[in-house]
């Protein structure tokens, strides 16, 4: 199954633990951020009911737990 949000919550404490450390999260408040959320908001509700998804492989699920966004990379600390 593929990453789900059920709600913004559920969204923000992964982008808290995951995307805000990633490289490819800007700090520009101007820009809408990564594109493998920008697809999950777009496509969740559609496409969290299908085994062969595409959202699976870029943010996978293992039973109820949001795994690790395959894009994520760890921005340096400093």
């Amino acid at each position: 199954m593929m990453a789900y949000f059920s709600n913004s919550t559920e969204n923000e404490d992964y982008k808290e633990q995951y995307c805000y450390h990633c490289i490819h999260c800007s700090d520009d408040p101007e820009d809408d951020g990564c594109p493998i959320m920008f697809l999950h908001w777009i496509y969740n509700y559609d496409e969290c009911n299908k085994k062969d998804s595409f959202l699976n492989v870029l943010i996978p699920r293992d039973g109820i737990i949001n795994e690790e966004c395959t894009m994520f990379i760890q921005r340096e600390k400093g």
